[in-house]
């Protein structure tokens, strides 16, 4: 799409390479035992390009992971759907940005419209929970309170209102996307609610502090690892276009890497 967090064209990419499927496993064993939060988000990219996904899912289920989420842009490559079950997994989450196929293509690409419409009935059919996710630009703001009954038709149960990020592509790229806070406070909330009444779950995020709440980094507050196929790990989401990792995935264990990274921006 055209604000991809996958990386900027002035930027080394962090995703350069596709992670085997031994890798992958040992991946999934390798945070089961550095973290107690036991949830896995498999996210892109497009996850289901991997033709061993299904593998690293039942293995997280094997472990106990309390919560697996595959997020997709409903081509569901691999005939994945056939190859895990609901009870394997607790939701696809699908990446739709209109309530149009106009709106949606321009940012998304021509023909995903239709594809990701169909990918959420066929999960659906199959039994699988699904959630979807919008995120929110000056492209496809006018199209948001249109979303809660396409939800309620589609059969979705979980909504996320994403804000559009400063990295990847967003971050390389002259075209304003963000919304103002103006903007932001005036759409958001009464679109979520109208979701909400329908009977769907709705979470979107504090974007905006105000003057007396304190900025809390994600490397510092959340338990989180984000990890690109190439080895790099992340505690903060805000570094990812950048080589600062202050992890790195190495002979199957998460290893320290020396200064300057990451951390050093937390203190």
């Amino acid at each position: 799409c055209r604000y991809c967090r996958g990386g900027r064209p002035t930027a080394p990419s962090p995703a350069i390479r596709e992670l085997s499927a031994r890798e992958l496993i040992e991946l999934v064993e390798l945070i089961d035992e550095v973290t107690h939060l036991h949830k896995v988000r498999l996210t892109g990219g497009e996850p289901t390009l991997h033709p061993d996904l299904s593998e690293a899912i039942k293995k997280a289920k094997a472990l106990g992971y309390s919560s697996i989420t595959v997020d997709t842009n409903g081509y569901l490559f691999h005939d994945i759907l056939s190859k895990v079950s609901p009870d394997d997994v607790d939701y696809f989450s699908f990446s739709l940005d209109g309530a149009t196929r106009e709106t949606n293509d321009a940012l998304r690409g021509e023909g995903v419209y239709d594809q990701c419409i169909a990918g959420i009935r066929e999960a659906v059919s199959k039994g699988f929970a699904t959630s979807l996710i919008y995120t929110v630009s000056r492209a496809n703001i006018h199209e948001l309170e249109q979303m809660p009954p396409l939800l309620k038709e589609l059969g979705i149960s979980r909504f996320f209102i994403q804000v559009i990020g400063i990295r990847g592509k967003s971050a390389g790229t002259r075209e304003k996307l963000q919304l103002s806070k103006e903007e932001w406070l005036r759409i958001i909330p009464r679109a979520a609610e109208k979701a909400a009444d329908m009977g769907i779950v709705v979470t979107y995020p504090k974007v905006f502090l105000e003057p007396k709440e304190t900025f809390e980094c994600a490397g510092l507050v959340a338990d989180n690892y984000f990890i690109f196929p190439n080895g790099r790990v992340y505690r903060c989401p805000l570094c990812e276009d950048f080589p600062i990792h202050s992890l790195c995935f190495e002979r199957e264990k998460l290893v320290q890497r020396g200064k300057i990274n990451e951390n050093d921006l937390f203190e």
